[in-house]
């Protein structure tokens, strides 16, 4: 039975150099021994598994069983049983070695060679006074970091496979009692209906989780940080961690979620207010500045002072180009230096940053292909914009600015009224898993509003989000 067994693994593998096969008798019982060796460590092979068939060769007795004493006599390595030949080619590719006993009879024994990283600082998301820990590519390791934090029975997690040829594991994390099940469930759901060659990171699950035509704006969360995801699950939010990623997916999401920071814990509510209130006139500055300065240097030049409109004609006299041209030309070179600064190694970074920023645009105000306040009017823009890590908010954002824009060019400030309306009545409409997408300010929540623009303190925030937990009591210290 053995030997067809590794006949149909030397087929279906092409004979592969790296699946070794060894052979070893242990009184007159044939055990085989199959591994792959780019994914299994070495040194654990030779110090845990052929010492420990050495050691059960010269203990074992014709009467015991040997499956049951290989078991019970390898140690500091987890077994797992093999029912079928697929479990054999599961277990092979994810580093396991599996032994093959005679009277069929299998054993997979797990001695993984490490190929991930070390826990580094977070990259995408800063911070001041937070965790210095970060997920990385080894999904066990990342709910670990999570268990480290959450030391409950209530957190619950189940692993899902997808992927036909990657078999990527997918690990769904919540808090018993106090996620809805309904959420959970219907992620579940989809995951399991989910039919693909293959998973390559969290990115490709997150897209395959909604419909992508229904709205621009991310209604699933990335981070690559322990302590937000801990502080989502405490939340009523589910969490998915996918193998090989660095970064874990939160769900369901709020557009106020992208104004808050793990960092507001450690401010005075105050303080932090303040910094919120910040966030979220950077983010309409983002959005409508450029349209604005179109609006009013080509429609209506009345809302500006007398001096100040002589001193933007004047700029704009020895410029070719109409405004809405002129900031479509900054935006784009800007998103294209934006683009090149991620691609090129870090090493190129601040000189790259130096030269876009100072020379070219020096250049062309002195070239007179744009006037010195359309600088001023991208560069606050831009500004405004590194406030929001989350690329697709980001995304989402240039594409309503360019609305903005087509607004103004249009019909000046009524064309930015109209389309305001419109960004209005579009982000209310959006679902995130069946949730409104504008918790708390649609529909109004006033316990919700209690962590929004405005943070009040602690104390007085002792309900959850209704929309994401049945259990609203949060327990705080009176």
């Amino acid at each position: 039975m053995n030997s067809k067994i590794i006949n149909k693994l030397k087929k279906d593998t092409n004979n592969s150099s790296y699946i070794v096969y060894r052979e070893k008798n242990i009184k007159d019982i044939k055990v085989n021994i199959i591994y792959n060796e780019t994914l299994t460590d070495s040194d654990k092979l030779s110090n845990f598994i052929y010492r420990s068939l050495d050691h059960i060769e010269k203990i074992y007795n014709k009467e015991d069983f040997l499956y049951d004493v290989i078991k019970n006599n390898i140690s500091n390595i987890k077994i797992k049983d093999i029912n079928n030949y697929q479990d054999i080619c599961n277990y092979l590719n994810n580093g396991f070695v599996i032994l093959l006993i005679e009277n069929d009879y299998s054993l997979a024994l797990e001695v993984k060679k490490n190929l991930s990283r070390s826990i580094e600082k977070p990259m995408t998301e800063t911070t001041l006074r937070g965790s210095l820990d970060s997920f990385n590519e080894n999904i066990e390791t990342n709910v670990g970091l999570v268990k480290r934090r959450l030391k409950t029975n209530k957190l619950w997690n189940e692993d899902i496979t997808i992927g036909k040829y990657t078999k990527t594991k997918i690990s769904i994390l919540s808090i018993d009692g106090i996620t809805k099940e309904d959420i959970k469930n219907k992620i579940i759901d989809t995951l399991n209906n989910i039919e693909i060659d293959g998973i390559i990171e969290s990115g490709t699950i997150k897209h395959l989780l909604i419909k992508e035509n229904k709205t621009i704006f991310p209604v699933i969360m990335t981070t690559e940080r322990p302590d937000k995801v801990v502080s989502s699950l405490l939340a009523g939010k589910t969490v998915l961690l996918v193998d090989n990623s660095p970064f874990a997916l939160i769900m369901p999401v709020f557009l106020n979620d992208y104004f808050l920071s793990e960092d507001d814990k450690d401010s005075k509510s105050i303080n932090n207010s303040l910094t919120r209130i910040l966030r979220y006139l950077a983010f309409f500055i983002t959005l409508m500045t450029p349209g604005i300065y179109i609006a009013i240097t080509t429609f209506n030049q009345e809302m500006l002072p007398l001096e100040l409109l002589t001193s933007f004609a004047s700029q704009r006299s020895t410029v070719p180009f109409p405004a809405f041209f002129e900031a479509l030309l900054m935006i784009l070179s800007f998103e294209i230096l934006r683009e090149s600064d991620l691609r090129i190694p870090n090493v190129s970074n601040s000189a790259l940053s130096i030269v876009g920023a100072l020379i070219l645009g020096e250049a062309a105000v002195n070239a007179g292909i744009v006037s010195p306040v359309m600088i001023i009017v991208e560069a606050v823009t831009a500004i405004s914009a590194l406030l929001f890590t989350e690329p697709e908010l980001t995304n989402a954002i240039k594409w309503y600015r360019l609305l903005f824009m087509i607004g103004a060019t249009t019909i000046g400030m009524f064309g930015i009224f109209m389309v305001f309306i419109y960004f209005i009545v579009n982000i209310c409409t959006i679902n995130s898993f069946g949730k409104p997408f504008m918790i708390p300010y649609v529909p109004l929540s006033l316990e919700g509003l209690k962590n929004s623009i405005i943070k009040l303190p602690i104390r007085k925030r002792t309900k959850r989000n209704k929309y994401l937990t049945d259990n609203i009591t949060r327990e705080v210290i009176k």
